[in-house]
């Protein structure tokens, strides 16, 4: 009986033992699935392995700073992005304002260069009417007195003495056929005019009132003046200097129309004297036969 007792509290003990047992293994359990299943508020794991525990909270703090990278450079690039179309939209407004200044300082140096180019041609033709004025009006004055009926030529009143006084004051003679022999060219040839011996500075008066049509200088004759003194007829001061009369100048009868001057090298052994020649109608004629 003793023997039966022993074994059936054996039994129980067995039992206890396991139960408790099972207990402690579902508790420990439990504990294990709640401390390595379930993470801990850092991150961490309660019994699991340090190392990898470091491990696994460097690479979650990799895994955020590469977000966090990521995301600053997404906002960088944004940023960048952003600023370089600032930039572009700066630079093509830049390059606008620059190429629409740059026209209008073109536009406006062409206008500047068209207004000056306007009174430029303005001025052109106020001179140019003006020249032509006084061109018209000149020679409106010399038509007027050629064509004035006080400007004809009595050829019966003939013509005053330019210089001197009489035929014995002329060196070379009128001839259009027999020809006259010229000392300093050591020839003789046809001489259209009169040369009237003359002093250097002397005067030379006007041998008929009329216009002064032209002023020359010729080789031969020198300082020339023709005077239409009406009627076709036209006479020529040769060999002169200080002038006193010009183109278009309307001169009377006995006034001086210049000076005696040096005679040119075609009568350097003749001496100074004065070219006098007289044309009718483009003719020449003898002067002789109108001087009185």
């Amino acid at each position: 009986m003793y023997d039966n007792k022993e074994n059936n509290f054996k039994k129980k003990g067995l039992c206890i033992s396991l139960c408790a047992a099972l207990v402690c293994g579902l508790g420990i359990g439990g504990v294990y699935y709640k401390t390595n299943k379930s993470p801990q508020n850092d991150g961490t794991k309660l019994f699991s392995d340090s190392s990898a525990g470091r491990l696994s909270a460097d690479a979650d703090k990799k895994a955020d700073s590469s977000n966090d990278k990521k995301t600053e450079e997404n906002t960088e690039n944004k940023t960048v992005t952003a600023g370089s179309g600032n930039v572009k939209n700066i630079k093509k407004n830049t390059k606008k304002a620059s190429v629409k200044s740059a026209r209008e300082k073109i536009n406006e140096a062409k206008e500047e260069n068209n207004k000056k180019d306007i009174v430029s041609n303005n001025e052109n033709k106020k001179t140019n009417k003006a020249e032509k004025d006084k061109n018209k009006k000149q020679g409106k004055t010399v038509n007027t007195m050629s064509n004035d009926n006080s400007l004809k030529f009595d050829a019966e009143k003939g013509l005053v003495w330019p210089v001197g006084s009489s035929e014995k004051d002329i060196i070379l003679k009128f001839s259009d056929s027999n020809t006259v022999y010229f000392k300093t060219l050591a020839q003789y040839k046809i001489n259209p005019a009169v040369v009237i011996a003359a002093k250097t500075d002397e005067k030379v008066k006007a041998a008929a009132a009329g216009v002064v049509k032209s002023v020359k200088t010729d080789d031969e004759t020198g300082t020339t003046v023709t005077v239409d003194i009406g009627s076709g007829y036209e006479v020529k001061y040769g060999q002169l200097k200080n002038l006193n009369v010009k183109t278009g100048q309307k001169i009377a009868k006995g006034e001086i129309v210049g000076h005696i001057a040096k005679p040119t090298k075609y009568y350097t052994l003749e001496g100074s004297n004065l070219y006098f020649e007289v044309t009718e109608n483009g003719k020449s004629v003898d002067p002789l036969l109108l001087l009185k």
